[in-house]
């Protein structure tokens, strides 16, 4: 069974986007244990960068905690990623990282240098749109199911 860390700045803050995680979250759970760690946005600060810090320290904390898993922050400047790409990370992740899966989802304002330029973790893309970082969690957590379904030739994925 797949171990998927979620670490996501900014909390779900719309019952629309809590529903539609929920339902792909429960979906999940024949398949991976998807633990979700929201870190609040901090917005205190006039300076971005303090700001991004902030964050950043926290999702820091979190790496360390979680540093056996395979990391990825979706990033606008990723590597394009298909659905079918996304089930072969899976798949090698598996074979090679005993199924652990860390994925970071910035705010609104991103995220802070030292996780960005980090060598450990790589960098996805969707796509070169900008997402609402709540978007960006269903979207990412749809796309582990949807990756899901492709490895065990389900017909969800067409």
């Amino acid at each position: 069974m797949l171990n998927i860390i979620i670490i996501a700045v900014g909390k779900l803050d719309k019952n629309y986007w809590n529903l539609a995680f929920q339902e792909y979250y429960k979906r999940l759970n024949s398949y991976a244990k998807i633990t979700i760690h929201t870190i609040n946005e901090i917005t205190t600060n006039k300076n971005l960068e303090i700001n991004l810090k902030l964050e950043s320290n926290k999702i820091n904390l979190l790496l360390t905690k979680y540093s056996d898993y395979q990391s990825f922050l979706l990033d606008l400047t990723g590597a394009l990623i298909s659905s079918e790409d996304l089930a072969k990370i899976i798949i090698s992740n598996q074979n090679f990282h005993q199924g652990k899966l860390l994925f970071i989802i910035g705010g609104s304002n991103g995220v802070a240098s030292d996780i960005k330029d980090n060598p450990k973790i790589k960098k996805l893309a969707f796509g070169r749109i900008t997402l609402l970082h709540q978007l960006a969690q269903v979207i990412l957590i749809e796309q582990i199911y949807r990756s899901m379904q492709i490895i065990n030739n389900k017909p969800y994925h067409k």
